[in-house]
């Protein structure tokens, strides 16, 4: 055998050694980034306590089922600091464990959120020219308490002109729980509930957090607010996930 194509299949199999290895600590390092032990340990507590004593929060008691929510004005709106906890049909536990809601709320389908048939999930509320003018109107209730509701896409961009032009979303994301901690610069208090996909798969707790609107997005989709470790953005996904919910107060 030629000596060069020895020396050439020695070199192939260090370089796919090498290779492998620094890929293998990729992996692991990523993997540990998103492991349980490696998120945010600050407390839960610890962060709202600062929160009230920075921020001067409000609450309100929905009078449904007696839970106490606390509230922060930014702007000109009035936001509820917490995800609805409220156990409505077409809700889930974050995680699928009923422990996580008090801290993180319920994850709510779409048609949920705006009470209104499942059978909107996949067809446009323009089917009931009534129903579709109602939910377009301002302060649109859906399964809100009464006096708040389910914030619409420009309400949505309204809160997200407050940050800065290159933000990642820092400034709403909470100093707890989060792997990449925010600023938390509005006292908007947002935590990492994940979401659930219509299949039931629960889909990244304490990685990612997704707010709907009440704004349809074609036949089978809906606008929702998206908060990674890294980013927020607008944009449409399937009515029959879960989400979380926050709730803006009547004008």
């Amino acid at each position: 055998m030629h000596i060069s194509f020895i020396l050439f299949v020695i070199i192939a199999i260090a370089v796919v050694g090498i290779s492998g290895y620094f890929l293998g600590k990729h992996v692991s390092k990523t993997s540990a980034h998103e492991a349980p032990e490696a998120q945010n340990k600050t407390p839960h507590e610890d962060c709202l306590v600062q929160n009230k004593n920075k921020f001067n929060y409000g609450t309100f008691t929905d009078a449904r089922d007696g839970e106490i929510y606390h509230t922060v004005q930014i702007g000109n709106q009035v936001w509820m600091v917490e995800n609805l906890r409220y156990n409505a049909e077409g809700s889930f536990a974050p995680k699928n464990d009923e422990a996580n809601t008090k801290k993180f709320g319920r994850l709510y389908t779409w048609t949920s959120a705006l009470n209104i048939p499942t059978e909107y999930s996949e067809q446009s509320t323009a089917k009931d020219i009534e129903l579709h003018n109602k939910i377009k109107e301002k302060s649109y209730q859906g399964i809100a308490p009464e006096g708040w509701h389910i914030p619409s896409r420009k309400e949505w961009e309204t809160l997200l002109s407050n940050l800065d032009a290159k933000t990642d979303g820092r400034e709403l994301r909470s100093k707890c729980f989060w792997f990449n901690p925010g600023e938390d610069s509005f006292g908007f208090f947002a935590l990492p509930a994940g979401y659930r996909f219509d299949n039931g798969a629960f889909c990244h707790f304490g990685r990612r957090a997704r707010f709907w609107s009440k704004d349809e997005y074609g036949k089978s989709n809906a606008f929702r607010v998206s908060l990674t470790n890294n980013s927020v953005d607008i944009e449409g996904v399937y009515r029959s996930d879960a989400l979380s919910i926050r709730c803006v107060k009547n004008a």
